[in-house]
């Protein structure tokens, strides 16, 4: 196993370009970045190969003023102290246009207390003519200011090359990457989507708040637990179209989605006061369309009557208006009492394992014979329907070609039968793909 990479987090105040600086780094756009200050609240963490040193970085919330407190403050800077504790480096972001603030002085003054390297860099230093700006900067007491444009690139390269300088010499030990199970919490706002993603990972990497929409960007944390790995992406809430009013958060429900994409698994949280609602459904349905595997949570149970009975009546009532997908694994759970979370990672195993199934095509058409045995497809315009074989085309999801005469005359219902029937091959809660392909003899 090689060693923890290095890290180098990002500091400062609201607004001073950390995120735009990260995501030049990773040339993606991971962390939102919006003149609202505040934007990033969670730490977030991204990969780089720097001159051949690869390194981490995170992007963190931004400390706030006194008299600009919010009730999640306290909670975002734990965030960037956290943060702070597990980099190696530390670069110190401020705002040339903005000018020196107090609270400039109060990070300087608690980052010599950390005794760890920093390096203060001086954004939005887009020419030589705003050179001068740098001036008020150096009443921080620093030998060397970095002056810096995130946006167009500027003193970047000089910047982070003496950030590499800084950081500790490690062997590093060539491992063989193992590919994780890449799971997806999603849900509406304050469902308790953030706090069960802390419990799952073990640290309060996502702001938790009662007030909806806390989490904006989507935040990734990588875990191994029984040497298996598991990628989990916290995400913002979900809310109905007619409900999205600010741009801020238009971009956070597109990074939510996109996190379904990337997924293996969509852990669809619900919340067990509310049941499930219509935007529940859709959050569904856009998973289902994508082939994911999903798995429903109802989340705080704790709140809830604790008979058997009233479980198994409560997850039938949910299994009814999931009539389009009866086959997808509900449990119930308590992010805050840590009821049920013991069944969840041998959930994502399971459920992995037969998304990632494959059939020999020998032991398929033995069991397609069965079936043809004693359910012949209808027939096309008279003639009758012939399936000559069936092969796996594809894993992740699981996808199946048939060969038959007629393809335009497999009905919905004989589809809906033979992915039902596939099922019995140990796919019991995954999405199954199948496609019907001419073959003439």
């Amino acid at each position: 196993m090689a060693g923890k990479k290095p890290i180098i987090a990002f500091i400062g105040r609201p607004n001073v370009g950390k995120s735009t600086l990260f995501n030049r780094l990773i040339r993606q756009r991971r962390a939102i970045v919006d003149d609202t200050p505040g934007v990033t609240r969670d730490r977030l963490y991204g990969e780089i190969n720097w001159e051949g040193r690869f390194i981490t970085i995170i992007d963190t919330g931004g400390f706030l003023p006194p008299e600009e407190t919010t009730p999640i403050l306290p909670q975002v800077i734990a965030q960037c102290q956290k943060a702070m504790e597990e980099a190696d480096v530390i670069i110190f972001l401020t705002d040339a246009r903005t000018g020196l603030t107090p609270v400039d002085k109060e990070i300087i003054d608690y980052l010599r207390k950390l005794q760890k390297p920093f390096l203060v860099a001086v954004n939005k230093i887009d020419s030589e003519k705003q050179m001068p700006l740098l001036d008020d900067f150096y009443a921080l007491g620093v030998e060397k200011l970095w002056p810096i444009s995130a946006l167009h690139g500027h003193g970047i390269y000089e910047l982070m090359n003496e950030a590499i300088r800084l950081l500790p010499i490690k062997e590093e030990v060539e491992e063989i990457e193992e590919v994780p199970i890449k799971i997806a919490l999603v849900g509406r706002p304050n469902v308790g989507k953030s706090s069960l993603f802390n419990k799952l990972i073990g640290d309060e990497r996502s702001v938790v708040s009662e007030i909806p929409g806390t989490t904006r960007d989507t935040v990734d944390t990588l875990i191994k637990r029984n040497e298996k790995k598991y990628l989990f992406m916290d995400t913002a809430g979900l809310r109905r179209k007619s409900r999205i009013k600010s741009r801020l958060e238009k971009f956070s429900v597109k990074r939510a989605l996109t996190a379904i994409d990337n997924a293996d698994i969509a852990l669809v949280i619900l919340e067990a006061l509310e049941g499930i609602t219509d935007q529940d459904l859709k959050i569904i349905g856009y998973a289902l369309e994508r082939c994911k595997c999903i798995l429903i949570a109802v989340n705080k149970w704790d709140l809830m009557s604790a008979t058997s009975n009233f479980e198994r009546e409560y997850i039938e009532h949910i299994r009814k208006r999931l009539r389009f997908a009866t086959f997808l694994p509900i449990i119930t759970i308590s992010a805050l009492t840590g009821e049920g979370l013991n069944t969840l990672f041998p959930l994502f195993d399971t459920l992995y394992q037969q998304y990632s199934k494959r059939i020999s095509t020998g032991q398929l058409n033995r069991f397609l014979k069965g079936i043809l045995a004693k359910y012949q497809p209808p027939f096309y315009k008279n003639r009758p329907i012939k399936i000559y074989y069936v092969t796996q085309v594809d894993i992740r999801p699981p996808t199946f070609v048939f060969f038959v005469n007629y393809p335009k005359g497999i009905q919905e219902s004989y589809k809906r039968f033979l992915i039902n029937r596939l099922r019995e091959l140990n796919f019991k809660h995954i999405p199954l793909k199948i496609f019907f392909r001419e073959r003439k003899r």
